[in-house]
């Protein structure tokens, strides 16, 4: 487990620690980062930072804020809870490492930082950690020597905070008492109110001593973790559709069923749209409930609300207005314009399902998607239809309530005492067809001489730092090198790019999917890693640098260079991310963490970096760091 921080908390720290205790570390990183200047001197300050990036999993960036920290310098208690967070990170690294020597050396990496720590003060804490490292590394009997001490300690000290109980509950584990255990992660859930970190901490322990210890799966059930849920649903019907499927005479049946469904859910984490109908039924349902809630707009604004809010009438526009101002977070899938796209719908969709993904896994949850759907609907690009599917092939928990079932009941006067609520798979009658997000879209906010449409492309940018630096002496043998790089790079991946091109001193290629993108800058970066480039005017080992971004793009012909291409807002996002990624980093957009998290990127792992400014005054944006897992 990783636990709290020691001494007093400065108003920065505890902005910090609120964030973690809600289980968000991302917004726990930006808020160090905002502060960080002021207090970058501060050793529990910058604990409580390099706390923060850990749990997000920005392992680099911990271990890089630690490096900060002069141990020797350091309050006792302090210093236990630093080299208590190097273990933590050295644990982490080990449940990601898939060579087994490389994984055992992390084992003892962290279990000599843990020992390190216990040594200090004898704190029950790492030591129970360093008992778990020594029994998955083999050491049984010097896991349940020191588990036993450990519990002893926590004995006479007669704490019974959250951190002890849950100390307490491994060390029994540990020696065998899987009972007494099992009453102790009970008592340390009650006692953790609710703290959505504290709560992922001790699943995360259990998950990992589950490699060893059969019994230690078998106690997650203890401890709930929040219900992550994405949402889809159908808009209410515009009086001009010929077949009713979400008759506004349904509205009443759909909130009780969404009442229901969510009444059910654990500290529920939110992620839906915001269109009349089912989408803001959720919300506002999820709200009441007391949901962290975040909402994602497909495009801009005032756009969004003539498409899909206001064709239900002027209360929507009022429900939607409230939503949006007390969701915990409004997301821009893009800030540009409708312009008729469909496929903006299905961009957002893609944000929905992958931010759920995302925030499961910082939560050791796991995500469900709840539909509001009818079986016999029409379909669209970026409909309900479209994520049910999506979600479904996936495997992960999938729930429906279904709106055929709940009109026969109304146009049968049979109350609806229950939600119509179906885990997928469970009804026979179920029957499977499209569902679409609405009968059709107006223009909205589109130029009457446009004529294009855009299509969803993962982008990618690359190119040396340093090379405005090269001199013309080594300008050929600069652009030699790095274009044959790319080139190899091209002829070798599995997936071949629908475009590629330099663009100045930058390589800019294009793919239909978040998984071929990432791997690709993945080898065209594995490629350039321990290769010299002094030969060609540029200093250092590897300056490649790689931007990665997902979104909405025109695809045309451009008669100045006589081929096809792709241009828009989102790519030149994707070229302001490069310009600020570090040499020998892969950064990448939330939309295309988020997207690659929606199409089951397995086998990538993303470091939430913070906040990140772009170049050119661009603009901030959340960034990740995209790595091998």
């Amino acid at each position: 487990m990783d636990r709290g921080g020691a001494g007093l908390l400065s108003a920065d720290i505890e902005h910090i620690r609120a964030h973690l205790d809600r289980g968000a570390p991302w917004d726990a990183c930006d808020a160090f980062r905002h502060a960080f200047t002021a207090q970058s001197d501060d050793a529990e300050f910058v604990y409580w930072g390099a706390l923060a990036h850990a749990r997000a999993g920005a392992t680099k960036a911990a271990h890089s804020l630690l490096d900060r920290c002069d141990l020797a310098t350091l309050p006792a208690a302090l210093r236990v809870e630093a080299l208590s967070l190097r273990g933590r990170l050295w644990k982490d690294a080990f449940q990601r490492v898939r060579d087994p020597r490389a994984a055992m050396q992390c084992v003892r990496q962290a279990r000599e930082q843990y020992l390190l720590a216990y040594g200090i003060a004898h704190d029950p804490y790492p030591g129970v950690n360093g008992a778990t490292l020594a029994l998955l590394e083999g050491d049984a009997a010097a896991a349940t020597a020191l588990a036993r001490e450990v519990a002893q300690a926590v004995a006479d000290r007669r704490d019974e905070s959250v951190w002890s109980v849950a100390t307490r509950a491994e060390a029994r584990l540990l020696v065998g008492e899987v009972d007494a255990a099992a009453q102790d992660y009970a008592e340390a859930c009650e006692r953790a109110q609710g703290n959505a970190g504290v709560i992922a901490s001790m699943r995360r322990q259990l998950a990992l001593l589950a490699r060893v210890l059969p019994q230690a799966g078998e106690l997650l059930s203890l401890l709930s973790a929040p219900d992550v849920v994405a949402f889809a649903g159908h808009l209410i019907d515009a009086g001009n559709r010929a077949v009713p499927r979400f008759p506004p005479s349904l509205v009443g049946s759909v909130r009780q069923a969404l009442d229901r469904s969510i009444a059910a859910m654990h500290q529920p984490v939110a992620f839906a749209s915001a269109a009349c109908g089912a989408d803001l039924l959720f919300v506002e349902a999820a709200l009441a409930k007391g949901a962290e809630v975040n909402v994602v707009l497909p495009f801009a604004r005032d756009d969004f609300v003539r498409s899909s809010v206001v064709v239900g009438g002027d209360e929507w526009v009022r429900r939607f207005d409230d939503a949006l101002a007390r969701a915990s977070r409004v997301i821009m899938a893009t800030d540009e314009q409708y312009l008729g796209d469909d496929m903006l719908f299905e961009h957002a969709a893609l944000l929905v399902e992958g931010l759920a993904r995302l925030r499961a896994a910082q939560l050791e949850a796991a995500p469900c998607m709840l539909c509001v759907i009818d079986p016999q609907g029409g379909g669209d690009v970026g409909g309900t239809l479209s994520s049910y599917e999506r979600w479904k092939a996936s495997g992960d928990r999938l729930q429906a309530i279904d709106l055929a079932t709940l009109g026969e009941r109304k146009s049968s006067s049979r109350a609806v005492s229950s939600p119509v609520l179906r885990k997928v798979g469970s009804d026979p009658t179920f029957r499977e067809g499209a569902a679409d997000r609405t009968p059709s879209h107006p223009k909205a906010g589109s130029d009457p001489a446009f004529s294009g449409a855009r299509a969803w492309k993962a982008l990618m940018f690359a190119d040396v730092a340093g090379f405005s630096r090269v001199r013309d002496a080594f300008a050929l043998r600069f652009h030699e090198r790095f274009l044959d790089l790319g080139a190899r790079a091209i002829a070798q991946s599995p997936a071949k790019p629908l475009d590629a091109k330099t663009w100045g001193d930058a390589l800019h290629v294009v793919f239909d999917g978040a998984r071929d993108a990432a791997d690709f800058a993945l080898r065209l970066l594995e490629s350039s890693l321990g290769g010299d480039w002094s030969d060609a005017g540029i200093p250092g080992t590897s300056g490649l640098r790689i931007a990665l971004h997902a979104g909405p793009v025109f695809h045309g012909y451009d008669p100045v260079m006589q081929r096809e291409d792709f241009f828009g807002a989102s790519v030149t996002c994707a070229a302001r991310i490069e310009p600020v990624t570090p040499p020998g980093t892969v950064y990448a957009s939330e939309a295309f963490a988020a997207t690659l998290g929606a199409q089951c990127g397995h086998g990538f792992a993303l470091e939430y970096i913070g906040r990140t400014p772009l170049a050119k005054a661009y603009g901030d944006m959340r960034i990740y760091r995209v790595d091998r897992a």
